[in-house]
């Protein structure tokens, strides 16, 4: 029989951060939206089909993780900041719906785009986040 056992802090910092980080992200998501309306009420042009607030919720993200997790912090920020904060701010979900939303609205090449370059970007910036330490 194995026996596993939880370290109830750790998950009370992961459970704590990623309520910080999903309430970064939501507020981000919001200011951007609203940026949005105000240069089209303000300017006329059209705003971008490419989510760009997701992509870089999530290239920063990947960025930060990677400096993080490869950091000499000790595991309980590492658990707080990276499962949490980073863990809640970064979104796979959201990415993975817009790429369906733009499909389903005949925007096939930009979903398949979207997705292979927020893939390969999020890859680059945790790889470039490692190295800084």
């Amino acid at each position: 029989m194995v026996m596993i056992m939880f370290n109830w802090t750790s998950v009370v910092l992961a459970g704590g951060g990623a309520a910080i980080g999903a309430t970064v992200r939501y507020l981000v998501m919001q200011i951007a939206q609203l940026i949005s309306h105000w240069r089209l009420q303000h300017s006329g042009r059209v705003p971008s089909r490419f989510p760009w607030p997701t992509f870089l919720i999530n290239v920063s993200g990947s960025f930060m993780l990677g400096w993080v997790m490869s950091s000499g912090l000790n595991t309980g920020i590492k658990v707080l900041v990276g499962a949490g904060v980073l863990g809640g701010f970064t979104t796979f979900s959201t990415m993975a719906n817009e790429i369906v939303l733009l499909a389903r609205d005949q925007r096939l090449r930009l979903a398949v785009w979207y997705g292979i370059f927020s893939l390969l970007c999020g890859v680059l910036a945790a790889v470039v986040g490692m190295k800084l330490n």
